[in-house]
């Protein structure tokens, strides 16, 4: 009974770190993704590797890192294609960050669209240029969003998927 009682709660834990990771992908105050990886790799180890083996780990952890390096090559190669600074992109993510406690719109757009246009203003750029910069971070962003939000719902299925075929 305890060894049934100790897994359901490494269990619920991973679970719960797997859960902040997901909600980490809309509101970026946790690396998303990587919290995903550490909830499925914390399962793995505390069964001994009886349920989730070494192949599959490999899988979700080649899925997350290919995930984390093109965001971050995408924020930098979007960012300097269009001549953003890394205080719009800075800007975009506390602004996006901010206006997520208002809702789902202001998170995603209204949120990052006044951050980056904010900050291209007080760096001195003028208002045009700060506009025009906007829509690419905000489409950036909202584009990373979607391949994040979908990697890890597919990191969470299969490991769920995984999960199932051995209990």
């Amino acid at each position: 009974m305890e060894g049934a009682l100790s897994q359901t709660f490494i269990l619920t834990l991973c679970f719960f770190i797997i859960l902040v990771g997901l909600v980490g992908v809309v509101f970026p105050i946790v690396p998303s993704i990587p919290l995903i990886w550490f909830g499925i790799v914390l399962f793995g180890v505390a069964t001994n590797f009886a349920i989730i083996d070494s192949s599959f780990l490999l899988m979700i952890s080649i899925l997350g890192l290919v995930v984390v390096m093109l965001d971050f090559v995408g924020y930098l190669w979007g960012g300097k294609q269009f001549r953003a600074s890394m205080w719009s992109v800075v800007g975009a993510v506390v602004a996006g960050l901010i206006g997520s406690f208002f809702g789902p719109l202001y998170g995603l757009v209204v949120g990052p669209l006044l951050g980056a246009i904010v900050s291209q203003l007080i760096i001195g750029r003028d208002l045009v240029f700060s506009v025009e910069t906007h829509h690419y971070i905000i489409i950036g962003y909202m584009g990373g969003t979607i391949i994040k939000f979908t990697v890890g719902i597919a990191m969470i299925g299969l490991f769920l998927w995984q999960v199932t075929l051995k209990i």
